[in-house]
């Protein structure tokens, strides 16, 4: 690496905390006790559960004032997003949306969205992603982060793999020039991005002009390529690659369509994956009998990534805004009113899932929520799982790999994108 980019991955890095404790709050730790109580006592809350630790919500990222109600049980969770006909999702285009021109996936309803959907859907199919997980994924991650921290013995495996290598994955998958210190750049214009809703009036009109302008740099750093690809007419096959070719409503998308759908799939390419595989990592090794049977059997490394995606999922909460009156758990919620549906806490509802709390690789299979559900499940999610599961089986190669006694034990934090500061490991040269 290049001296631009390691100051370009310490900037990253910085950004990435600002994010960690945007939407920490005034949260303990240890927040599911909290949401256990919730589920018991109160299923469906009035009031926001992320503004009681004044933590910026999906639900009313705009301060508008509407009203919210918090979901906090397993199938309430589930029926609300399974059904996009009373439980819209336009609310998610307020806060951050407006860096990118509110041209969300995840933001859009009806036909709108199905119509977007099916058009990207084709390039994130997982045989896609199988098929280039040979000779893509796995090599880059192997070739730019796991050979390269080998020799090293020790290393924050936060900053030093989790952060950047999903970034790495995703530019290369999209089909961007390799350029270390651009992957870098893009990354850090997306989490100001991320970081631009806050509750406090005045670090918000900080922040939000910030992830504005992260908006448009990245934007301005998209837009030549795809006009240079369109020129040179190569035909390639990667994301831009498709997009120039595809068509919809008997049109092709011209440069700016690409370049804005381009940023609007890179705002949720790699920060989520980034703290998933972090999470995953502070569970395993404070699970040392699931972490030996994982390094003993590489089979159960998809296992380990559901099961650590259930128990401390990194989008804790997910928002919807109901379309009509609705009743959820013999209470009603009047028409126009947000609901926060708690991820984290119907992960873990016993109803749902044996020894809820615990991490347990041979849990029968039941579907988890990390990804959302429904119509607006995560159309990423193979490029996630797949990366993740190549990141882990590479670092597992390591000989004895465990955690650094020299640096504190990692704590995932937060109430929305959770994840550990940094996970100190040393392993055996």
């Amino acid at each position: 690496m290049s001296d631009a980019t390691l100051s370009n991955l310490d900037q990253m890095a910085k950004d990435f905390l600002v994010v960690s404790d945007t939407y920490a709050g005034n949260a303990p730790t240890d927040i599911f006790p909290i949401l256990e109580e919730k589920r018991n006592h109160c299923p469906v809350m009035q009031g926001d559960l992320l503004d009681t630790f004044n933590v910026p919500s999906q639900a009313d990222y705009a301060n508008s004032g509407r009203p919210i109600m918090t979901v906090f049980r397993y199938k309430d969770v589930q029926n609300i997003l399974k059904d996009a006909e009373n439980w819209k999702s336009y609310i998610n285009a307020d806060g951050f949306g407006a860096a990118v021109d509110n041209l969300l996936l995840t933001a859009m309803d009806g036909e709108q969205h199905f119509k977007y959907r099916k058009m990207l859907q084709p390039p994130f199919l997982l045989p896609v992603i199988r098929q280039i997980n040979e000779t893509m994924i796995r090599p880059i991650i192997k070739a730019e982060f796991i050979d390269k921290l080998r020799p090293k013995g020790k290393a924050d495996l936060v900053r030093e793999l989790s952060l950047p290598f999903p970034v790495r994955v995703v530019y290369a998958i999209f089909g961007f020039p390799k350029d270390d210190e651009a992957v870098m750049k893009f990354a850090s214009w997306a989490l100001r991005i991320l970081g631009g809703p806050q509750k406090d009036p005045e670090v918000f009109a900080k922040t939000m002009p910030a992830a504005m302008e992260a908006g448009m740099q990245l934007h301005a750093h998209v837009m030549p390529i795809v006009s240079a690809r369109r020129a040179s007419a190569e035909k390639r096959d990667d994301l831009i690659g498709y997009m120039l070719d595809v068509e919809m409503d008997g049109n092709k998308f011209s440069d700016e369509d690409i370049a804005t759908f381009v940023r609007m799939l890179l705002l949720a390419a790699a920060e989520t994956t980034s703290r998933s595989f972090a999470n995953m990592l502070v569970l395993l090794f404070q699970y040392p009998e699931e972490l030996e049977k994982v390094k003993a059997n590489r089979k159960l490394i998809s296992k380990a990534i559901t099961e650590t995606m259930r128990l401390d999922p990194v989008a804790g909460n997910l928002a919807r805004i109901a379309a009509k009156d609705m009743e959820v758990a013999g209470q009603i919620i009047p028409k126009g009113t947000a609901v926060t549906t708690s991820i984290s806490s119907a992960n873990r509802d016993p109803d749902i899932y044996e020894r809820p709390n615990e991490l347990w690789l041979e849990r029968p299979m039941r579907p988890v929520l990390s990804f959302g559900f429904g119509p607006h499940i995560c159309m990423g999610q193979h490029i996630a799982r797949v990366e993740m599961e190549a990141a882990l089986d590479l670092l597992l190669d390591l000989p004895d790999l465990r955690l650094d006694p020299d640096y504190p034990e990692p704590v995932i934090r937060g109430v929305q994108m959770r994840g550990p500061d940094a996970v100190h490991a040393v392993w055996n040269v």
